[in-house]
């Protein structure tokens, strides 16, 4: 998990005690240092650039994707030659506790988990005007990062091994662009900046 940025209180204060006595036996002189809270070595000392965000979320991605799997957000289908079909629904307690645990990872903005949430909610009322249990149900059948349903997870054993294109479009706004050669899908990351560099979109480019 990506730790937040430190905020110091207005002051960092310092302090050396200096425990020899004087020649009257008097206690040595108290120094104090004090460092400016908005020095930007403090201020930045944990923030990750664009860059290292999106190579982050790669990372913790390959490591969580297993997990995000266990959420059975999506319910329905056929199970046995013996057991009914289920026409497929969504199950929004499952998708609270997906979007919890993309929350605590500190990779996502709210605008992000704002449209993942209601990807669900149309999906849902696409299941509702369109019941069916058979297939793979429409919408949920690929990878939801990658956006694609071929093999994206080879491309993230060497995350360093990517080229990363950064586009600035203001400072609190850039795209991070790259090319994943083995699923030959290119990429546009949106990132926005709020306490710290966070994802806010993520698109492809044909």
């Amino acid at each position: 998990m990506l730790k937040k940025t430190l905020f110091l209180p207005a002051a960092l204060t310092l302090f050396i005690n200096c425990p020899q006595n004087g020649p009257s036996g008097n206690p040595g002189v108290q120094h104090t240092v004090t460092r400016n809270p908005t020095d930007p070595s403090i201020q930045n000392a944990e923030e990750k650039s664009p860059t290292e965000t999106v190579k982050a979320f790669m990372k913790w991605y390959k490591e969580n994707r297993d997990q995000l799997y266990t959420f059975n957000t999506v319910r329905g289908g056929m199970f046995t030659e013996t057991d009914p079909p289920v026409t497929y629904h969504i199950d929004f307690d499952e998708v609270e506790k997906e979007i919890k645990f993309l929350e605590e990872s500190d990779l996502f903005s709210p605008k992000f988990l704002s449209v993942y949430k209601q990807r669900y909610v149309d999906g849902n009322d696409h299941f509702k005007q369109n019941p069916t249990y058979d297939g793979p149900p429409e919408d949920f059948d690929y990878d939801y990062f990658f956006l694609t349903q071929d093999d994206y997870a080879s491309d993230l054993v060497n995350i360093d091994a990517i080229k990363f294109s950064l586009k600035p479009i203001n400072d609190k706004l850039c795209y991070i662009q790259f090319h994943l050669k083995n699923c030959g899908m290119t990429y546009k990351y949106v990132l926005i900046k709020g306490d710290q560099w966070q994802i806010d979109s993520i698109n492809t480019i044909s």
